[in-house]
């Protein structure tokens, strides 16, 4: 197969369906079949209604998807981790390689007119394949679906980032804001880090019951002009040791540091952390 099926966004809500060649992996690449390629809320704010973006986060007419999940299908030269035949997700930046923030493995800080984001400035992953670097592909476990995998590597991603700035534990009640899916899973990833209570807020009343049904929040607080008083209520009037914010809301990120409690004598340790819009620039 020499050509494949692929979608670019050109903007005024349009789809482009194209046609273009399959390629071949280079020096420590690997070219995958794609299996499922996700949507972000970055992809209709930024790129699918009108390109908005500028520096990361412009879209430079590319294959689109930066949520995608495929199976190895060939190796280039020098990749020596993966193999064909194995199920991967793509963190979808890929850096200079050698720069401080790259060499820490904190690729999403390169600032080297090299760094390229998939759907962005690089083919992604609404095509039939996708060419990736091995280094910024993760095996994804036997258990997990490929759509699993494409939903879990932006929003979770972006989402376990903030909590481990946090350093959550299960000492620490911990206050979201938002109830998207970045606070969906910023609330499930608490869970399993052992952390709670839960509080959380949002403004959709279906948001706020999903999460309680699903069980990954132990009190969901409307975010109205009440949610700093209930939530004071809910914490005895100490606030949660830690605090997260999903939402993008002006107005959400004074409640997160308003209601994190300061402990006696470290006013400077109260710890919060905003979680960012999954775009290449968060």
């Amino acid at each position: 197969m020499t050509v494949m099926n692929g979608v670019r966004l050109p903007g005024d809500s349009t789809v482009q369906h194209v046609k273009v060649g399959v390629p071949e992996p280079g020096h420590g690449q690997v070219l995958l079949r794609m299996k499922a390629s996700s949507i972000c809320g970055s992809d209709i704010r930024a790129i699918y209604r009108e390109h908005l973006g500028t520096g990361p986060e412009a879209y430079q007419g590319v294959i689109a998807g930066h949520e995608p999940c495929g199976q190895v299908v060939a190796v280039g030269p020098g990749a020596r981790r993966l193999q064909p035949g194995d199920r991967v997700v793509v963190h979808h930046i890929a850096g200079c390689g050698v720069c401080e923030e790259c060499r820490a493995g904190y690729l999403i800080g390169c600032t080297s007119p090299l760094r390229a984001a998939h759907g962005w400035q690089r083919d992604g992953g609404h095509a039939e394949y996708l060419l990736a670097e091995e280094a910024t592909c993760i095996l994804l476990p036997e258990p997990l679906s490929y759509v699993d995998g494409a939903l879990v590597s932006c929003g979770f991603g972006t989402a376990y980032e903030g909590l481990l700035r946090l350093a959550l534990s299960g000492r620490d009640r911990l206050l979201i804001t938002g109830l998207g899916p970045v606070g969906l899973a910023a609330a499930m990833l608490g869970r399993a880090l052992g952390a709670g209570p839960i509080i959380a807020t949002d403004v959709a009343p279906e948001r706020l019951r999903m999460a309680e049904e699903l069980g990954l929040v132990d009190h969901a607080v409307p975010a109205d002009e009440r949610a700093t008083a209930t939530i004071r209520e809910l914490t005895d009037g100490r606030g949660c040791a830690a605090s997260i914010d999903c939402s993008g809301s002006g107005a959400a990120r004074t409640v997160t540091p308003g209601n994190t409690r300061t402990w006696s004598g470290a006013p400077s340790s109260v710890r919060t952390a905003r979680s960012p819009s999954r775009s290449p620039s968060c």
